[in-house]
């Protein structure tokens, strides 16, 4: 099979294209036949060395899959051959008090999904959840990972409920594109933010009420209280973390939410904890994608009301551009990776 290895962290010209065997399955796993694979946040962390849990070289990544499930172990039993599937980020034990209690995305001994760059990938069964066929692969590939981990956010952590206002950071990313729909769903007034002037139109065709584009001094707290009548919003969605967290929190009404779900950058952020108990704010972590939250995105989006925003697809060996796309911030949406291989 045709696949896209790291062999050590780099910039995008660090894939090297090979053909390896398909590999192996055991009894609880599950042999997908990828048919596309977003491009994350956190495969480019991984690319580039920032992200270094269960690291190791050479290295296939890839998290966001779609495919068709070509085999399944001996011990599995909710998939079988010719399913439509979607992965999470993690795979989750089922056993351990965290997945016992509902928080499988808290596993003690959960394991980053990978594989997704290349034409065949074995993964756990709990990681591989099945989808309704209607779903468009290259749509599909994001339910896990970025509109799961977005209902997570908006539904289940920050409880988003009819008529509060909304603060969604890094707008136009996947996790962006998800939070700004199931905002507006729950009912909320959603006001998003972007860097870039060209984005704002999407951004509203998406369901935003709402764009602010960020000066370059980054400053954007004013805006944001001037267009809530000096209230702040209840709740901010960050999908960017340090870079926008202290603009963030001073856009905070009384009593508000902060959903912390993305940290592109390795910075760390100081302030006085005066400020929060000030503010009576809460700061809430937001853990991942559980395969019931995967399960109602792909009801969602089966229903036409979450739609993934994809700006272009690449087959596989387009790896390189496809990383440097979205090195230059000039996309607007996902990139998604394409393979439709026949196992010989």
């Amino acid at each position: 099979m045709r696949t896209a290895v790291l062999e050590a962290p780099g910039g995008p010209d660090a894939f090297k294209l090979k053909d390896v065997p398909v590999p192996a399955y055991g009894a609880r796993d599950v042999l997908v036949a990828v048919r596309a694979c977003g491009v994350s946040g956190r495969d480019l962390a991984e690319r580039n060395g920032t992200y270094k849990r269960h690291v190791t070289f050479p290295l296939v990544i890839g998290l966001e899959i779609s495919g068709v499930v070509e085999a399944v172990g001996g011990e599995v039993t909710t998939l079988r051959p010719g399913d439509h599937v979607a992965t999470k980020a993690f795979s989750s034990c089922g056993l351990c008090q965290y997945c016992r209690s509902g928080r499988e995305t808290s596993c003690l001994k959960r394991q980053p999904v990978r594989g997704g760059y290349a034409e065949f990938t074995a993964l756990p069964e709990d990681a591989v959840v099945k989808i309704p066929d209607s779903i468009p692969f290259e749509e599909a590939c994001s339910l896990g990972p970025a509109a799961g981990v977005a209902l997570n956010a908006v539904r289940d952590t920050a409880k988003v409920t009819l008529g509060e206002q909304v603060l969604i950071t890094g707008a136009t990313g996947g996790l962006g594109v998800a939070s700004i729909q199931l905002a507006r769903l729950a009912g909320a007034r959603v006001i998003a933010l972007t860097r870039s002037d060209s984005k704002t139109t999407i951004l509203r065709d998406l369901g935003a009420d709402e764009v602010v584009v960020i000066p370059k001094d980054g400053k954007f707290s004013q805006t944001i209280l001037a267009l809530t009548n000096g209230q702040g919003v209840d709740v901010v969605i960050d999908n960017v973390g340090s870079p926008v967290f202290w603009e963030s929190f001073q856009s905070l009404a009384l009593h508000g939410r902060i959903a912390i779900v993305g940290q592109i950058v390795g910075e760390r952020v100081s302030f006085n904890l005066a400020h929060i108990f000030f503010k009576r704010a809460q700061l809430l972590g937001v853990g991942s994608v559980s395969r019931e939250q995967l399960s109602d995105a792909a009801i969602l989006s089966a229903k036409g009301l979450l739609r993934s925003h994809v700006d272009k697809t690449l087959p596989l060996e387009d790896v390189v551009a496809a990383h440097n796309l979205i090195e230059s911030g000039t996309v607007s949406g996902r990139i998604v990776l394409t393979m439709n291989a026949k196992r010989k």
